[in-house]
């Protein structure tokens, strides 16, 4: 009963924050915020440290708020509406993930991506995570990892060098996906920011985001190759040949790839509402008509396939989701919530951004998001907070695109860092290995590296102001 309330709630939150958004109507915002209520309460006895403290520090700031805010009641909206949107979103882009899981094409793609040579492997890797992680999202994780270590055993059984291998792969795995987020049109970090800061060119953000993305690829190959470069294994038998070009489950693919930038571009010009909102009614119908297709098309025995999977996603597979959901909850209110609680012109001030050369504030917004990070903070509660103040501003002194820009390589530099991220503890989960050996262990160099070079790509990207 417990975790069908919960399904009940999470499907909730979802309807109620399309038709809130669309029709403008607080009816159905509050209804959203009672559905958020439901999930927290059921799920407090399930819940994780990391969501007790932000649950902590969220409750915290609403004591804050009433205290010392001249208008808590829409203080409380506004962070609310921040919340359910974003338990909302996440649970949407799971049903794209669910589909996807399900796929033999997108099972094909995966196993090319794992099995590849050792000379195109980390290239292979950290491109194929940011790529399949357009439709997976952090679902990327949970496919990619086991069949890492699947694939380390299988090639090299008893092998002394098994857990390089592995480390080496699971790393590429980590920085593709983090590095993705700057540049992926269903990225979280993208998405959120695209609704917080007016004037943000999404199509420039992209292509810079691709650029830098791929020079952090060149800087992990790199890393990964000067540190392990004077490791050899003895080889007792002939190299396996290499994976054959699965041609047809790429076109596949590629086709849904397109097909959801399709569905959710011609849903908000019909909407009138940005790609995001696009995005969010995109995906259950994506859902559906991905299942018909796994399961052979219109007939009486797909549709009930479907249908009997569509259940079991509801109420088996997103229940399961809840402890992520609440902790962006309670991200985009700390965020929110914080933002309000300072005044947005005095703070941008304070921190020089009117001083500092744009190129050099563009830096080091990075360096604080990783550090935020390191407290137990999440990026999304940094680019929460960042989006929501820059985004209060009636004149910003630095291009928004640029700003949206360096907020989304500062939560790819936290993902890679910190042992406290979601997509570190989500592999942890998968893989066995502990937070700490993920990240410091074996990214925070190249996490260091990176930062460096966003200095120079900033400078560039200002013309050197």
């Amino acid at each position: 009963m417990t975790r069908k309330l919960l399904a009940y709630s999470m499907l909730g939150i979802t309807l109620f924050v399309l038709i809130a958004r669309h029709a403008s109507q607080q009816l159905f915002a509050d209804l959203s915020f009672l559905c958020l209520a439901i999930i927290i309460i059921v799920s407090l006895g399930s819940l994780g440290i990391r969501e007790k403290f932000l649950l902590g520090i969220s409750l915290a700031l609403a004591i804050t708020i009433a205290l010392v805010h001249p208008d808590p009641a829409a203080t409380y909206r506004i962070a609310l509406t921040q919340s359910a949107f974003m338990v909302a979103f996440i649970i949407l882009l799971g049903f794209l993930y669910e589909a996807a899981q399900s796929s033999p094409s997108v099972a094909e793609c995966g196993q090319f991506t794992t099995r590849q040579p050792p000379g195109r492997r980390f290239i292979s890797l950290y491109l194929g995570t940011g790529i399949m992680s357009v439709l997976f999202n952090l679902g990327v994780i949970s496919l990619l990892t086991p069949l890492v270590q699947r694939g380390v055993i299988a090639a090299n059984p008893g092998d002394a060098l098994n857990p390089v291998r592995e480390q080496r792969q699971l790393s590429a795995v980590i920085r593709g996906f983090a590095w993705g987020i700057i540049w992926s049109p269903t990225a979280l970090a993208p998405l959120t920011l695209l609704d917080l800061m007016p004037g943000i060119d999404r199509l420039q953000w992209i292509i810079s985001g691709f650029i830098i993305a791929s020079v952090a690829m060149f800087i992990g190959w790199a890393e990964d190759y000067l540190r392990f470069k004077n490791l050899r294994a003895a080889r007792t038998g002939p190299r396996p040949p290499p994976p054959v070009l699965p041609k047809k489950a790429m076109l596949l693919f590629a086709a849904a790839f397109f097909w959801l930038l399709f569905l959710a571009t011609s849903i908000s010009r019909l909407a009138n509402d940005t790609v995001v909102y696009g995005l969010m009614v995109a995906c259950p119908i994506m859902l559906v008509g991905w299942l018909i297709a796994q399961h052979g098309g219109i007939t009486p025995t797909a549709l009930g396939k479907t249908v009997r999977r569509i259940s079991n996603i509801i109420f088996d597979k997103m229940p399961g989701a809840a402890p992520i959901a609440i902790t962006l909850a309670c991200a985009g209110f700390i965020g929110r919530a914080a933002s309000a609680l300072v005044p947005a012109e005095q703070l941008v001030n304070a921190i020089g951004i009117n001083t500092l050369p744009q190129y050099l504030f563009l830096s080091l917004i990075p360096i604080a998001i990783t550090a935020s990070a390191f407290l137990a903070l999440s990026p999304i509660v940094a680019a929460v907070f960042l989006g929501s103040m820059f985004g209060s501003l009636p004149d910003l002194p630095i291009e928004p695109t640029l700003l949206a820009l360096s907020i989304s390589c500062g939560w790819a530099v936290a993902m890679t860092a910190s042992p406290m991220v979601t997509v570190i503890l989500v592999m942890a989960r998968a893989s066995g290995h502990d937070g700490m050996t993920l990240s410091v262990k074996w990214n925070l160099l190249f996490a260091l590296v990176t930062i460096v070079m966003l200095f120079p790509v900033f400078w560039f990207l200002t013309g050197g102001n």
